[in-house]
């Protein structure tokens, strides 16, 4: 039998790029071997990172933010040439929820930061003015930016010239509730990062670097695991819509498996959910092997924004919808909140509760326009709607219209056909579990388990993939099975067996498959002992809206409401047994 090649390179040296702009100076701290090898990349060294610099003391609103990092670290392996956008975690404090917020953008910065040498950039402190900076092979410089006051992230980029732009828009300069950071032209959500950008006086930063990414450390391994990978995904056919049309072709199963909030969550399935699909459609014959980079979104509308701007607003013509989905980008607006905020609005108005709103009971794509301009800019009829949604609930009423959690608007998904990301959302998590919307997924009593065990594993590949640096949807193959999409003993391996492949052509040495499992771990649990800090002690429980969880109301045949208790028992007795 022939010998497994095991990887034997040494360590390749890594540094962090810490950043304060209170003293507009910076420093370069190498990362020690040993917690590179402990915290790998991505999501669990950006935690590990927020606990080391954050100073707990100045996290009060009267701070400023200035005692709160934003962290932004690629994956270990962001600057091989992979086969699918590699990701970058955000990591920062919420002043919106209080705890702390973590998000994935999967983009081009992430190979740009790690290819320049660093695995991680931390900016702390607060400037005194409205400001910019941007990081080049010589260092990083600063600079006044008043001149790109009320911006939008569009004319930001431009006049940045930069390969490589995170900025902010209106909406986070007025400290508007539902702000986004825009990253490369993406929308990014990530829970008040905007806020913390605002609050810290920053307006954007740019990257520009004359590094082009490395090879693997055996780049024959590495070409066979890629295609491997691509050969995978090129077996079924949805997986092949995904990698080539993005996450909107998901929405193609919406109405099979009554998944989508339609007109502020009072219907599952209609037919006009149609219009909102990709136009293209795979013809018959011999699927082709996929190329990269695949699994790339295609506009600004993806799968979130087609629905939190569509769907929830009864609005279907897919080019109104990307209208507003690029007012959102361009005013610096999370889709999922805006569109949220906006389908309570128009319900409210019906109830005759908000008269400082004009009729929105006939969606309007122009009228969804000036209310979004309104939010941003805070002027105009409307702007009263950039509060929170719990402060919008608490003014003028209408809480049976109001979903969300920790004070963050829920996705738009119909949590009562979703029992594992109904879990995960009550628990501020929105990770997609990617079986579920595939393939449809009921609760019967019983099954709370095997429901809590899914939603536990979504956690923890999900953590180990953004150590790494891989899209999500990388990992679609492996729940596209009609039968075996839940995660039984030997799929639940796979994928940590390939996040494992991809980490030690990377590193350089090799990363077994229970590692990578325990890097997933020990990313869930590093987050929950930040939460425990800031929250004083007190216990992250899970919740959810009262009308998923007593009204069942629905025009899907099988409406049922959400087991929550049921299945946070099940969730907590399985954590209390990995430990």
């Amino acid at each position: 039998m022939k010998k497994k090649r095991t990887l034997a390179f040494p360590y390749r040296q890594r540094s962090v790029l810490h950043i304060d702009i209170a003293s507009e100076s910076c420093e370069v701290i190498p990362l020690s071997e040993a917690d590179a090898k402990a915290y790998l990349g991505g999501r669990l060294l950006a935690l590990q990172l927020w606990k080391r610099f954050a100073v707990v003391a100045e996290l009060g609103d009267k701070y400023y933010e200035s005692g709160n990092p934003v962290v932004f670290a690629p994956g270990a392996a962001a600057d091989l040439s992979m086969p699918c956008p590699t990701s970058c975690t955000i990591v920062t404090k919420s002043p919106l929820t209080g705890k702390i917020a973590v998000a994935s953008a999967s983009s081009p910065l992430a190979g740009a930061i790690a290819g320049a040498g660093y695995c991680a950039l931390v900016i702390t402190g607060r400037a005194r003015r409205l400001m910019s900076f941007r990081i080049h092979d010589g260092g990083v410089s600063f600079a006044a930016a008043e001149e790109f006051h009320n911006l939008t992230t569009v004319e930001v980029a431009k006049r940045a010239a930069s390969k490589h732009v995170v900025c902010i828009g209106p909406a986070g300069e007025h400290q508007v509730a539902h702000a986004s950071l825009v990253v490369d032209n993406q929308n990014i959500r990530c829970g008040g990062a905007a806020l913390v950008f605002g609050l810290k006086n920053i307006k954007f930063f740019s990257l520009d670097t004359t590094t082009a990414g490395r090879e693997s450390y055996d780049p024959h391994r590495f070409g066979l695991l890629v295609q491997s990978s691509l050969k995978a995904m090129s077996k079924r056919r949805i997986c092949r819509t995904v990698a080539k049309q993005g996450s909107l072709a998901l929405l193609a199963k919406a109405n099979h498996h009554g998944w989508a909030a339609i007109d502020n969550y009072s219907m599952r399935i209609d037919g006009r959910l149609w219009g909102l699909c990709p136009r293209s459609a795979e013809k018959e014959g011999r699927p082709e092997v996929l190329s990269g980079p695949v699994c790339e979104e295609k506009s600004s509308m993806d799968l979130h924004s087609a629905m939190a701007l569509g769907s929830n607003l009864e609005l279907f013509d897919s080019r109104s919808v990307q209208q507003l989905a690029t007012r959102c980008l361009e005013n610096g607006l999370d889709p999922i909140s805006a569109g949220a905020v906006l389908s309570w609005a128009r319900k409210s108005r019906m109830d005759g509760l908000l008269g400082f709103l004009p009729d929105m009971q006939r969606s309007s794509a122009m009228l969804y326009l000036r209310l979004l301009d309104a939010m941003a800019y805070q002027r105009g009829t409307g702007e009263q709607l950039g509060r929170s949604m719990e402060e919008l609930v608490t003014i003028h009423g209408g809480a049976e219209h109001a979903f969300m959690v920790d004070n963050l608007p829920l996705p738009p998904f119909d949590y009562r056909a979703l029992p594992v990301q109904a879990l995960l959302a009550s628990l501020g998590d929105e990770r997609l579990v990617l079986g579920e919307l595939l393939w449809g997924n009921r609760y019967r009593r019983g099954n709370e388990r095997a429901l809590a065990s899914w939603a536990l594993y979504v956690q923890q590949v999900s953590s180990a993939l953004e150590c790494v640096g891989l899209s999500p949807l990388m990992l679609l193959p492996t729940f596209a099975h009609p039968i075996f999409h839940f995660p039984y003993w030997k799929f639940r391996h796979k994928n940590f067996s390939t996040l494992a492949a991809f980490a030690s052509l990377g590193e350089g040495y090799e990363i077994h498959t229970e590692q990578m499992a325990a890097f997933g771990k020990k990313a869930e649990a590093l987050q929950q002992e930040i939460n425990t800090l800031l929250l004083d002690g007190h216990k992250q429980k899970g919740r959810l809206p009262d009308q998923l969880l007593v009204n069942g109301k629905s025009n899907y045949r099988r409406a049922q409401v959400v087991p929550l208790a049921r299945l946070l028992d099940a969730y907590e007795s399985l954590l209390r047994h990995k430990k």
